[in-house]
């Protein structure tokens, strides 16, 4: 082998480098998750309504609810673990300026706890997609909006 020696800058480098790397993962990831929720919830809506006779009832507004839900919390969880990732790079990178002779502070990321998580900008996509489909389960309870008759051929 050579006589490089590795320095502790340089396994601080690379420990950014892969946590990074797994920050935008994780950032696709939660991109990816929402355009899959925007997938899933009309065929989840029509698939519930084909085996409720086709009929408009409750069970198709609560399974759009129940798919927006879960998908809101997955991408959650992946936000929460992204900002996580962030401040463990934040500490590496601290460690990497104590040793230089410049004075440098890291940005700031405030602590997040997962309530923090679920409900952040990003998050806003899921409550846009979920306003529609409350106002009409509001309405359908309310009579407003009726499943139409089946006419028997």
């Amino acid at each position: 082998m050579g006589d490089e020696q590795v320095t502790a800058d340089d396994l601080d480098k690379e420990l950014i480098d892969q946590l990074h790397a797994a920050t935008l993962k994780a950032s696709d990831s939660c991109f990816e998750i929402k355009k899959l929720c925007a997938t899933v919830i009309v065929p989840t809506g029509t698939l519930v309504a084909l085996f409720s006779e086709r009929q408009l009832n409750v069970a198709v507004f609560m399974s759009g609810l129940l798919v927006i839900s879960f998908f809101w919390i997955a991408d959650a969880v992946g936000y929460y673990y992204q900002r996580r990732l962030r401040a463990a790079m934040n500490v590496a990178w601290q460690r990497r300026a104590d040793r230089c002779q410049e004075s440098w502070a890291p940005p700031s990321t405030s602590r997040l706890s997962p309530i923090r998580a679920a409900f952040n900008g990003s998050m806003t996509f899921y409550a846009l997609l979920g306003a529609p489909v409350m106002i009409a389960l509001i309405l359908f309870a309310f009579g407003i909006i009726q499943s139409p008759a089946i006419v028997s051929p």
